[in-house]
């Protein structure tokens, strides 16, 4: 526990601020699990049940988008384009949404093995979690314009790793990062042509999943969940706290 108190004031003392914090203990977190999962060493106490991560998380910038937005998107002419990374951009970020916010470097390493029944079954990269989402048909047509001939079951769904090519977690790790900022430069530009003001990125897809659930009165215990968040503080920082129309609307029960 001393330790965990020592890298807070460590971090702090550099600089970061708390949502900084509060990602690097979520990484730190998710290989304390990791290490037990696998056996490295017996757990006699999980130190984290006292040491809640949560505690640094501050609310941000609101970073989702609405639900007229994200058909914007989907419906956006790019015929006239041949940009490969702009189409893929467009498609990534509304698998995203369409399969429950999962993050781009999960989306990057789905198999086809992970296809079972309808349904995507993967383990979380940032928490080791299990997670298991329905494809519904709009995420089923991405995939299937992704799919590659003679796949096998080792094969990636979407062209962003290469089995025979990337083998190392570091040659892994570099692809993921390479690609991700392709695809967030292409979204920005795709943000434009629909005239947001929020810039994409494939975390706002997470965020939008979440925060039009939210807005559709899903309760926010099984939006943690499908997200695989540990706890219910997490999910709040990805959701809108009350919106000014719904206050408007509030305050005319005052007169």
């Amino acid at each position: 526990m001393n330790y965990l108190r020592n890298f807070e004031t460590y971090l702090l003392n550099k600089g970061n601020t708390g949502n900084s914090v509060a990602s690097k203990f979520s990484v730190f977190k998710a290989v304390y699990n990791r290490a037990i999962a696998d056996g490295i060493f017996e757990q006699k106490e999980n130190l984290f049940n006292r040491f809640k991560v949560g505690k640094f998380l501050k609310p941000t910038r609101k970073r989702a988008i609405n639900k007229e937005d994200v058909l914007k998107l989907k419906e956006l002419d790019l015929s006239g384009s041949k940009t490969f990374y702009l189409h893929f951009a467009r498609d990534i970020f509304l698998f995203s949404y369409y399969m429950a916010g999962i993050n781009f470097k999960d989306i990057a390493t789905l198999q086809y093995a992970d296809i079972q029944n309808d349904r995507v079954h993967y383990s979380r990269s940032k928490t080791s979690k299990e997670m298991n989402c329905h494809i519904i048909p709009e995420a089923k047509r991405i995939i299937d314009k992704h799919s590659k001939p003679n796949s096998t079951d080792d094969d990636y769904i979407f062209p962003i790793l290469n089995r025979n090519i990337h083998i190392s977690e570091q040659q892994i790790h570099n692809r993921i990062h390479k690609v991700l900022g392709k695809v967030n430069t292409n979204l920005k530009t795709l943000s434009t042509k629909i005239g947001l003001k929020t810039p994409l990125t494939t975390y706002v897809a997470r965020h939008t999943f979440a925060t039009v659930l939210k807005r559709s009165g899903v309760n926010i215990g099984i939006i943690s969940e499908s997200l695989g968040h540990s706890d219910l503080k997490t999910t709040q920082i990805y959701l809108d706290s009350f919106e000014n129309s719904q206050i408007d609307a509030a305050m005319q029960h005052l007169l």
